[in-house]
């Protein structure tokens, strides 16, 4: 198994776990490299990066 993210995030961005975006996003959707979801603190809807191998979300994106 490679151990390598291809999405990397950005150096010095914020980055979640899979439990920490659970905790402070809702998660509406999946399409490889993206997931659509709404921010819990103000419901601002937006997108966040992923990686696969660890786990690792990024580059939120809020729409509009």
């Amino acid at each position: 198994m490679i151990n390598h993210p291809v999405n990397p995030a950005p150096v010095n961005a914020q980055t979640w776990t899979t439990l920490e975006c659970m905790e402070q996003f809702e998660v509406h959707g999946f399409c490889a490299p993206f997931v659509e979801v709404t921010r819990k603190a103000d419901g601002q809807q937006g997108s966040l990066q992923f990686n696969g191998i660890p786990r690792v979300y990024h580059s939120w994106e809020p729409f509009g």
